[in-house]
């Protein structure tokens, strides 16, 4: 299964994989959620620890969030986007706080950014952090085997390649489950755009690293959420994966948000009593 793409102009290709050029806000919702991750480190029911190192790269860091004197706490590890050559994990803490209020960790994955690093090397280290956080999650008060996975944008193509078995078979099983948004899956489509001009991916790379060309590695629940106000470019790749992976996953779902863009979809993942909350909610406690 593939996603179309051939019938586009590269104009309209780009365009459609710049979803910023169609997001109501994008700069203001990310100044809102970086502004949200910083005022954690004053919240006084709240346990830090900042750039946790799992290599020796400057951006290979995590940062951990959890509420004060609890133990055995079900993790939410959050993955940035950027087409893996902006953002970082400053904005990924949005949600840490009413997670905290819940009974949750939250953990904010950094990563090495393209040209820096190949995509491979950013799949590879994705997988070195988890490795690293479940070696040390009791430290953090955290289950080990109740970390679900959420990524948004590229960050959903790196989750969604963590369950492929692209960063190690046992790491696939070892997460609770996968929260996917807005996510690119084939990268045919990304390689033959703008996004390429530094991330230099050859054609061989781009089908090694599309999680639409793989089955999953094992049979974990994973919820795909979209905005309706996407691209059809993104749209494309949520469903295509969706009908896909529906064929061997036993709990897949996949939403289509009313009223939200490529950016403000984020705000779905903070909102107690959502739909993604909900499901997010299940997959900590096993289900």
């Amino acid at each position: 299964m593939r996603v179309p793409y051939t019938r586009l102009n590269r104009a309209e290709l780009d365009r459609q994989l710049s979803p910023s050029q169609s997001a109501k806000d994008f700069t203001g919702v990310l100044a809102r959620h970086a502004a949200e991750t910083a005022s954690l480190d004053a919240d006084g029911a709240l346990r830090r620890w900042r750039d946790v190192a799992y290599g020796p790269g400057a951006r290979q860091r995590y940062d951990v969030t959890a509420p004060k004197g609890a133990a055995g706490l079900p993790c939410l590890a959050f993955i940035h986007g950027g087409f893996w050559q902006e953002g970082s994990k400053a904005w990924s803490g949005f949600a840490a706080r009413p997670f905290a209020q819940a009974g949750w960790a939250h953990v904010g994955l950094g990563y090495t950014l393209a040209p820096e690093a190949t995509l491979s090397e950013i799949v590879d280290e994705i997988a070195a952090a988890l490795i690293h956080l479940r070696a040390h999650a009791v430290e953090y008060g955290i289950d080990p085997d109740r970390i679900v996975l959420v990524g948004h944008s590229a960050g959903a193509h790196l989750a969604a390649a963590i369950l492929t078995g692209l960063g190690g078979e046992p790491l696939a099983g070892a997460m609770a489950g996968y929260v996917l948004v807005s996510g690119v899956y084939d990268l045919a489509p990304v390689a033959a755009s703008y996004v390429n001009d530094k991330m230099g991916l050859s054609p061989g790379e781009a089908e090694r690293l599309s999680p639409l060309l793989y089955w999953p590695a094992a049979d974990r629940p994973v919820h795909l959420l979209i905005g309706a106000e996407e691209p059809d470019a993104f749209r494309q790749q949520s469903e295509a994966l969706a009908l896909l992976w529906g064929r061997e996953l036993r709990r897949i779902s996949l939403t289509r948000c009313p009223g939200r863009d490529h950016f403000d979809i984020l705000d779905e993942l903070a909102r107690p009593g959502s739909e993604s909350w909900i499901r997010i909610q299940r997959m900590g406690q096993g289900g």
